[in-house]
């Protein structure tokens, strides 16, 4: 990974930031894996933060948090990775930073629902599944938790 060409911006609702996200969802959910486009794009991408990842000026890897009401989770959605940026190591260095905002903002746990395959990948950052599979648009998908040990 060129680090000295890759960061990351974030902002909430929609703008630039959210744009770019939506670029790289509809190329890997629905270009890619088939998730039809009124199930991609929802009303909560208003009143969620959009993490995107800019290589050498060009958005490859990006995900949005919900926060819930009592400030305490953020719940990580639509992680995607462009396919000719992946395997660099991107969403890792993407999710290590949601990861740091967390801790900053004294979140307790962070939470998503991963494709199956990509279980893996979230164990590695720390997360732990539970609960059974279920379906998303389809796709089988896996609930894991990371326990901000951190929080204070």
């Amino acid at each position: 990974m060129n680090e000295a060409n890759f960061n990351i911006k974030h902002a909430y609702g929609s703008g630039e930031i959210n744009d770019a996200a939506l670029m790289i969802r509809k190329q890997v959910f629905v270009t890619e894996q088939s998730v039809p486009l009124d199930i991609e794009i929802d009303d909560l991408d208003k009143q969620t933060a959009h993490y995107v990842g800019f290589l050498n000026g060009t958005p490859v890897v990006t995900a949005r948090i919900a926060e819930n009401e009592a400030q305490t989770n953020w719940h990580i959605q639509r992680v995607a990775t462009v396919k000719d940026a992946r395997g660099n190591g991107y969403a890792g260095k993407l999710l290590k930073q949601i990861i740091t905002d967390a801790q900053q903002a004294n979140i307790q746990s962070l939470d998503l629902g991963a494709q199956v395959q990509a279980i893996g990948f979230y164990e590695k950052l720390g997360f732990n599944a539970t609960g059974p599979v279920f379906q998303e648009a389809n796709i089988d998908h896996r609930r894991m938790i990371l326990k901000n040990h951190f929080a204070s």
